[in-house]
């Protein structure tokens, strides 16, 4: 069985396939769209930023630089890049700590296969 990335992969890996280098025509024709477009709900721009980041450098860990004030916040982070990472059959790693100076937390993730 062939192993299909997931929709955001398939557009982060190659965005002229999918027409999005071109967002100032109305229309551009294309081969096909993304296997499973279509399905789920808006995606976090800042989550799908990271992850495609996180996916041009895998088993690298980076540092999150984005204020994280809560535990809340951590864990709607940790979640939403594992499961863009599920989708993918890969896999990630993240710490994260409070730092008393800033009062905000730390957040280092890698992603892995």
């Amino acid at each position: 069985m062939a192993i299909i990335p997931s929709t955001e992969t398939q557009v982060i890996s190659n965005p002229k396939k999918f027409a999005i280098a071109t967002p100032t025509k109305l229309l551009t024709r294309v081969s096909q769209p993304p296997v499973g477009s279509g399905k789920g709900r808006k995606r976090n721009p800042v989550i799908t930023a990271i992850y495609a980041e996180l996916l041009n450098n895998r088993n690298e860990w980076f540092h999150v630089n984005i204020p994280l004030t809560d535990k809340k916040q951590v864990a709607s982070l940790r979640a939403g890049l594992y499961a863009r990472a599920a989708k993918d059959n890969l896999a990630t790693e993240s710490v994260s700590r409070f730092n008393d100076e800033t009062k905000m937390f730390d957040f280092w993730v890698m992603l892995t296969h």
